[in-house]
């Protein structure tokens, strides 16, 4: 066998080896003549083909699901990444197939949402966007919320052809902000209870951060308190937040001041490292008040007083 003859057969299997979605070796030494010139070329494909199949593998597991969607009604789907059961239930060859169009997989509700969304963004011209997270049917009947980050393909006449979907399950996130915005609805509706514990004695449970009106309702409701029972003692009582910040620290102690101004004594109970913490990286005047490790303690002290 001439080595022409050999060369070509090298060529001849690495093309068949692209052509079966491999990423054969590239041929080490290209010739100076016209088939090394054939030879680089080849080569050039195997590095780009090379590059594909990393990036098939790369969305083949894991939580983002890549879509390739034609710019039609309905949006029917041309290709999928494999990993496309684990989000929608459905397997990969009843939706790579094209009978089940992506429109089909978001939920009713949130469907004319979604198709405004990508209207709007294409006729703006945009190269990409990012939807609302909107739901999308699982093939068991459950709703998951979704991030949807997608790309807008366009041909030479700026025409859309395609969209490319990058899709990824939120829905924990999405239940958890729900359960995190009730509670905080709970806490506001609760507001700060004050409380007679004793003889000249009020104690207020601190829940949630106190930010604008809330802080501001719960020292007026506090002030008017003390103004009306001729407390002598107001404890403000920390121990159920599990997590401050700087404004709401700020908020205590402007309100530990005002109480202070009405001839009532503010003490400060639950005081947690985090919070001892923020009043001294702040810089917060803190000399003027008043703190115990415990609800009991500040009882202790105000009616021992």
């Amino acid at each position: 066998m001439s080595d022409v003859d050999s060369r070509i057969q090298e060529l001849v299997r690495r093309v068949r080896g692209i052509a079966d979605a491999g990423a054969p070796e590239p041929i080490a030494v290209p010739g100076d003549d016209a088939l090394g010139e054939l030879e680089r070329e080849v080569n050039r494909l195997i590095r780009a083909s090379d590059a594909r199949l990393q990036e098939r593998l790369l969305f083949a597991v894991g939580p983002v699901v890549v879509f390739r969607w034609q710019n039609r009604e309905g949006w029917p789907i041309e290709y999928v990444s494999p990993n496309v059961a684990t989000l929608t239930g459905y397997p990969l060859e009843d939706i790579s197939s094209g009978r089940r169009p992506y429109a089909s997989l978001i939920h009713e509700a949130d469907l004319p949402r979604v198709f405004e969304e990508v209207t709007t963004h294409s006729k703006a011209g945009a190269a990409w966007f990012v939807h609302q997270p909107y739901r999308i049917l699982h093939a068991d009947g459950r709703a998951l919320w979704v991030a949807d980050y997608t790309v807008i393909l366009r041909d030479d006449r700026n025409e859309i052809t395609h969209y490319f979907g990058y899709i990824m399950d939120i829905t924990d996130q999405v239940e958890q902000m729900s359960r995190l915005r009730a509670q905080e609805q709970v806490i506001e509706r609760i507001g700060s209870p004050i409380l007679q514990v004793g003889r000249g004695v009020l104690a207020v449970p601190v829940l949630g951060g106190l930010y604008g009106d809330r802080a501001a309702r719960m020292t007026d409701d506090l002030l008017s308190a003390i103004s009306r029972t001729g407390a002598r003692t107001a404890i403000l009582d920390l121990t159920g937040l599990q997590e401050i910040d700087t404004p709401t620290v700020e908020s205590l102690l402007r309100t530990s001041r005002a109480v202070g101004l009405l001839g009532c004594r503010c003490v400060l109970s639950g005081i947690s490292p985090v919070v001892a913490t923020l009043i001294v990286k702040l810089g917060l005047e803190a000399q003027s008040l008043t703190t115990v490790a415990t609800l009991q303690d500040a009882l202790e002290l105000a009616l021992g007083s």
